[in-house]
């Protein structure tokens, strides 16, 4: 079969909008728009689990407020390579029952949990969910070894 001008214009239009179409699917699963950046909330509770696996993982705490009503609470961090190499964080840093402090950037349609920004974990320490590029050191801070 010969392909004709016409046929040929209609095969680079197709192979195009093929192309756009993937790129923009990759670009949208990276999307932060679920998320209200311009907020920060934060909750204390109890780890129920922490979900290691690509492409994100997730903490889930419970929360009970004052009245005794526990609420369980979902927060999305990064991989598990970039929190691992940038934040410190281990699939087994947090265990069932832990008490923690999450930060985060609040779900945009109102549910409960959001985008990790800081959990301060029981023994004090406070670790990020990164991504990006590796933040400039502090000025006046002694250079990597």
């Amino acid at each position: 079969m010969k392909l004709t001008d016409r046929n040929k214009t209609g095969w680079v239009y197709g192979v195009s909008a093929s192309a756009i179409f993937a790129v923009s699917s990759a670009a949208a699963h990276h999307s932060y728009s679920m998320f209200d950046l311009s907020k920060q909330s934060q909750v204390s509770g109890a780890v129920h689990t922490l979900e290691w696996g690509n492409p994100h993982v997730w903490l889930w705490i419970t929360v009970t407020d004052e009245k005794g009503v526990a609420t369980l609470y979902a927060f999305e961090g990064t991989s598990p390579g970039e929190m691992s190499r940038r934040s410190g964080w281990s699939r087994s840093i947090v265990s069932s029952g832990d008490k923690v402090t999450v930060m985060y950037a609040p779900f945009k349609d109102g549910k409960n949990g959001g985008r990790i920004r800081t959990v301060t974990l029981p023994d004090g320490r406070t670790l990020g969910a990164a991504s990006g590029p590796p933040r400039p050191a502090p000025a006046g801070s002694p250079p990597k070894q």
